[in-house]
């Protein structure tokens, strides 16, 4: 398993890179967590979603790497 293919993972969709690591409810929350997120700064602002979607995604990924052994 590598940290590299976990990271590229998060990046394609997020969660799916700690999936691929074994932490199915880590992988759940981070998706389920940032489309919440993304979706309710959208509403609220109109285009705060998309700040803030870009730092939950590098952030994903930077989970993901951390993750994988």
């Amino acid at each position: 398993m590598g940290k590299w293919t976990a990271a590229i993972l998060s990046l394609l969709i997020i969660g799916l890179g700690q999936f691929y690591a074994g932490h199915l409810w880590g992988a759940l929350a981070w998706f389920f967590g940032s489309i919440l997120i993304v979706a309710l700064l959208t509403m609220l602002t109109g285009f705060g979603g998309f700040i803030v979607g870009s730092i939950l995604w590098i952030g994903c990924a930077w989970d993901a790497y951390n993750l994988a052994k």
